[in-house]
This record gives structure tokens, sequence and C-alpha cells, in this order.
């Protein structure tokens, strides 16, 4: 059995957001030596209880402080990305975490992130069957092509 925890870089109005950012990154360090597997991180925006607004560079910061421990996104939200561009995202950070990065993805669900990004959230399931497509396609494949109805 592996053991893991979520970050959600929640943020109490007392504290400003750097502090909140570094104590967690601390968090983190303390979670690989206390020897759990995994560290696991959200993505959310337009809310104002959570900082996680950018998995990738939260990841990224965690590799370069970590050493052994997994690093796991639950989930990058496939519809306000664009795939190829998540996807070399994601390849960097596996590069940098060596090896440990883990991605999970989803649709997203919040109606607020979908305004904000004005994303009709009623696209959400073909934005996100498009973009899974896309970025196994470009980690599996040297070069492609692909025509979507949202990504070309």
């Amino acid at each position: 059995m592996r053991f893991g925890t979520f970050f959600f870089f929640q943020a109490p109005p007392h504290l400003t957001h750097p502090d909140i950012i570094y104590r967690e990154l601390e968090q983190i360090e303390w979670t690989e030596e206390l020897g759990f597997d995994q560290v696991w991180f959200t993505e959310h925006h337009f809310i104002d209880y959570g900082l996680s607004v950018d998995p990738a560079t939260l990841a990224a910061a965690a590799a370069s402080r970590t050493r052994r421990i997994r690093i796991g996104l639950a989930a990058a939200i496939l519809p306000f990305h664009h795939p190829v561009r998540l996807a070399e995202q994601m390849a960097l950070v596996d590069i940098i975490s060596r090896g440990r990065l883990d991605v999970g993805v989803g649709r997203g669900n919040r109606p607020a992130e979908f305004a904000g990004y004005r994303v009709p959230q009623e696209e959400s399931r073909e934005r996100f069957e498009e973009a899974v497509e896309i970025v196994q396609r470009a980690w599996r494949e040297e070069r492609f092509s692909f025509e979507g109805r949202y990504f070309t």
C-alpha cells in the first residue's frame, strides 16, 4: 500500500499568498521526510479559498525540493488548456522531477471556472475527449496531426 497527501494551497485571509505557497512547499518536504509516497495537487480558478491555479508550476517547485516522493496532478482541467501546451508542460515537469510525475486529467465541474474562462460548460466533454487524444499522441508520437472541433 502507498500513502499520499493532497495539497490544495488553501488561502485563509490572515496569510499572504507568498506565505501560503512557501508554507505548503515546506510541508511537502516534510511529507517526504515522514515517508509518504506521493503528493497531489489540484487545479482551481476564480475562488477565494485556494491558490492551486497552476499545478504544473507547483509540481515543478515540489520536484525541486524533493528527491523520492512521487508528484501527482489530480487533476489538470483539460477544457481550460491547449492540449499541446499542457503536454509540453507535463513532459518538462517529468524531466525536472526525474520521472516522478503522475498526471491526472479532468473535465472540471465548477460553473464559475467555466464562466471565467468563457468556455461553455456543455462543451466540456467534447473538449476533454479531444484534448486527451492530443496529449496522449503528443507524448507517444514524433509527429502527428489532428482535426477536431476545438483543436486542429
